[in-house]
């Protein structure tokens, strides 16, 4: 478990999740073109199908008027009746074994990475917890759970309970100063002893003007 906590702690997770953005992108394109070549003679005949149901809606149309059903046929004696069965309409060949490979594999990879990048982001989620010395194994589980969204909450919640060091960077409890760098990170109002960042400009108990602290 250590080893896996040192590990996370050490891994470039941004970098992991750019591979992954681009290996994603390879695999579709890769295995979505070759897989549309497999599919040529299906993918003419759907559009072939379709050309057919607009022209079939056309002159169906005008014939009944806009409220006719394209679906239906009018008899003489004034009702509607079920045109030929839509697998006459619909005619599509079945589509060859290479295709389906091809299909099967492309989906394969594809979930792979989803869920290298499901289980990166839940690991993100942990790396930045545990350097804000919030609980990294929570996070990481909500993370898994939740994903982005818990992304959006973990950077709200950080913010309103850690504070970032102006030079370095770092998220940490309140603290007079960094415990990375050294640097002046807040300061005590001199009027009512509120603990004030060393951004603020007023005290915001007192309303005491801070500037001259910095």
């Amino acid at each position: 478990m250590c080893k896996i906590h040192e590990r996370i702690l050490r891994m470039n997770i941004g970098k992991r999740l750019k591979q992954i953005i681009i290996a994603g992108l390879c695999v579709l394109l890769i295995g979505g073109g070759v897989s549309a070549v497999l599919l040529r003679t299906q993918i003419g005949e759907v559009v072939a199908t379709a050309q057919k149901w607009e022209r079939h809606k056309e002159n169906r149309g005008e014939q009944f008027g806009e409220k006719f059903n394209p679906w239906f046929e009018y008899d003489d004696v004034g009702e509607y009746d079920n045109i030929d069965d839509i697998e006459d309409f619909v005619q599509l060949s079945k589509p060859p074994l290479a295709a389906k490979v091809s299909l099967g594999i492309t989906g394969l990879f594809g979930m792979l990475l989803a869920i290298a990048y499901w289980i990166l982001v839940a690991a993100w989620l942990y790396q930045k917890a545990i350097q804000a010395d919030m609980n990294g194994l929570l996070w990481f589980l909500l993370g898994i759970g939740g994903n982005f969204g818990t992304v959006v909450v973990f950077l709200v919640v950080r913010s309103i309970l850690r504070v970032k060091c102006p030079s370095c960077g770092k998220w940490q409890k309140e603290s007079t100063f960094c415990k990375v760098c050294g640097s002046s990170i807040s300061h005590v109002c001199p009027d009512c002893g509120q603990m004030c960042r060393n951004t603020d400009k007023y005290c915001g108990s007192c309303g005491r003007k801070l500037e001259d602290q910095k």
